[in-house]
């Protein structure tokens, strides 16, 4: 297998790849979104239309997955179009979501919002580069491929429970955990009850807990704001549990679904490293939670492929730390699909 040369490509390898251009949505049309859009490469004229949309995280912009997609475009003879794009006030989309800041929107857009643009996106997109009508899109003569990486992953999910029919695989790549706080699986060191020798360990002293578990909560529990103002705190009651609802795809059928998680030794590592968390308290408590988090994901459908995978040597950004493995992962996920 081929394998880039760098971790990112430069502006002068993303030109010679897909231009990123611009686009708006009919219900925010004064607030342009930047977007990448790669053309099919020998595939069979009949319907349906295919396209594999990669959906971001909150930590890496649309830039992060062409490492990924250059190496699968060049292993594979034949493949679907691509879209990949940076949402509201993220990588190279500057404008902000009108939404923010409106009646029932004071602490900004949340999951499905996001979910409702990126519909809207991919109907611009069919349109414009496919040769469809936007009803042909509803009507299921439209397939997609989605591949989400953390907060993508409970967009991804909402998008296919909000719009039935269309999702025919999707890939989760270290899926946020979208239903409690970070900080919820951690125990509370000033609760009724709270055993010191629970936490505690050879690399952590209770001062350590209880710093390690309030960094923790000041980055990542859900009402902490972000630079592209979404509002995670809705996650909870949006999707409350990590094994439904369960999408619905092509044919009245389940997506094909490939569910990734990270690498506990390389989480752990790297926690210490930039979080300085003590990677007994990584093992202990993230890893187990996530572990039986992302278990109960393969429960959304059951076309999945292999349980859960995990990428080795991957830390929570797998496109930065394998781009080679995400691009194994799409590689299965179109042979599982035909495509």
């Amino acid at each position: 297998m081929s394998s880039p040369t760098k971790l990112f490509p430069g502006p002068t390898d993303y030109a010679s790849v897909s231009p990123p251009q611009k686009l708006t949505i009919p219900s925010k049309p004064d607030a342009p979104i930047s977007y990448s859009f790669f053309q099919p490469t020998n595939q069979p004229n009949a319907a349906p239309k295919r396209l594999i949309v990669f959906i971001n995280g909150l930590g890496l912009p649309a830039l992060s997955w062409l490492p990924s997609i250059s190496i699968f475009r060049e292993d594979i003879k034949s493949c679907p179009a691509i879209l990949t794009y940076d949402r509201f006030g993220q990588g190279l989309t500057t404008s902000r979501d009108p939404l923010d800041g409106t009646p029932g929107k004071e602490n900004g857009h949340d999951f499905l919002d996001v979910a409702n643009d990126l519909h809207e996106i991919i109907v611009t997109i069919a349109t414009a580069e496919l040769g469809l009508k936007a009803s042909d899109v509803e009507d299921g003569t439209l397939h997609l491929l989605l591949i989400g990486a953390s907060i993508g992953v409970p967009i991804l999910r909402l998008y296919a429970q909000h719009h039935p029919g269309i999702t025919a695989g999707a890939i989760f790549l270290d899926s946020n955990i979208a239903n409690v706080n970070y900080s919820d699986f951690w125990p509370d060191p000033d609760a009724p009850g709270f055993d010191p020798k629970t936490v505690v360990a050879d690399d952590c002293t209770l001062a350590q807990y209880r710093g390690a578990r309030e960094r923790l909560a000041a980055m990542f529990d859900l009402k902490v704001k972000n630079a592209e103002g979404l509002d995670r705190s809705t996650g909870p009651a949006l999707l409350p549990y990590a094994d439904g609802p369960k999408p619905v795809g092509p044919y009245g059928k389940g997506p094909w679904l490939s569910v990734v998680g990270h690498d506990p030794e390389t989480f752990a590592e790297v926690s210490l490293e930039k979080m300085g968390t003590p990677k007994s308290l990584s093992m202990k408590f993230t890893n187990k939670y996530w572990t039986e988090y992302n278990q109960g994901l393969t429960g959304i459908t059951d076309r999945h492929t292999d349980g859960v995978v995990i990428a080795p040597g991957c830390g929570h950004f797998i496109q930065m730390d394998g781009p080679g493995f995400v691009a194994q992962e799409v590689i299965r996920m179109l042979q599982k699909l035909g495509w």
